[in-house]
């Protein structure tokens, strides 16, 4: 399994065995992208030392590009531009010569990884919310949503996570329970936006929201700051209290 970033070059793996007797001007290689429903697509192919770009899938059209001195070497690597969302899946890479027939399947995730600039600032004892946003799949039955926050040392604290139509709260931390919230009814707009409730000064520091939906995978680092842990009541002219950050 190969994981790209959205909008990078990957490589897809696939070699074979290859001996100089192997005449290299019969030798055919395909690949090919598995669909769950209909005909697999045609990424690539080759024949008679050259590239074969009729019935190539308009999908993968000036994007696939095998590495010709490698060929001769036994590499039938396909080099893959720009990713996109849309290209994860299953490949498979077909090998026929004299030898024989060949075949390897390679699994492609894409990921598409942002951060966000500015901090997000929460009062102290307010509710916040997080934004996260993600393309939208058909089948919204396969989202499956985490949100951690980052720890300095040992493992991320799960903040709440969500998989198969429901939330899955059994391994939250326990400084988040009862205090967060997804909104299913906002799904089919892309967004996986969190509330956290009665902000506590221990929740600042960096969230990253992970959105896993029927294809492609989502992640949004971004940073949460509390206001107010430093405030104290003072007595204000005619007689009216007010808050005063503390030095």
């Amino acid at each position: 399994s190969i994981t790209a970033q959205d909008g990078e070059d990957v490589t897809l793996d696939c070699t074979f065995s290859h001996i100089p007797e192997v005449k290299l001007h019969r030798l055919n290689i395909t690949w090919k992208m598995q669909r769950a429903e209909g005909a697999d697509l045609l990424v690539h192919s080759y024949y008679g030392q050259t590239n074969l770009w009729q019935g190539q899938d308009k999908a993968y059209r000036g994007r696939t590009q095998l590495y010709p001195e490698g060929i001769q070497k036994g590499n039938a690597s396909l080099r893959l531009r720009a990713v996109r969302i849309q290209d994860e899946g299953s490949y498979f890479c077909y090998i026929t010569s004299e030898l024989g027939t060949w075949s390897r399947e390679i699994s492609l995730a894409v990921l598409r990884k942002r951060e966000m600039k500015f901090p997000i600032v929460a009062q102290l004892g307010q509710d916040v919310t997080l934004s996260c946003s993600f393309e939208v799949g058909l089948n919204r039955q396969l989202l499956n949503i985490t949100w951690k926050k980052e720890e300095a040392e040992g493992p991320d604290l799960l903040v709440h996570s969500y998989y198969n139509g429901m939330d899955t709260l059994q391994r939250q931390d326990v400084a988040y329970k009862n205090r967060t919230q997804l909104h299913p009814e906002r799904f089919p707009e892309g967004n996986a936006s969190l509330t956290l409730r009665r902000v506590r000064s221990q929740d600042e520091g960096f969230y990253i929201c992970h959105v896993k939906p029927e294809l492609g995978r989502f992640s949004v680092r971004m940073q949460v700051r509390v206001e107010g842990t430093g405030q104290r009541i003072v007595q204000a002219p005619r007689g009216f209290p007010t808050l005063e950050k503390s030095a």
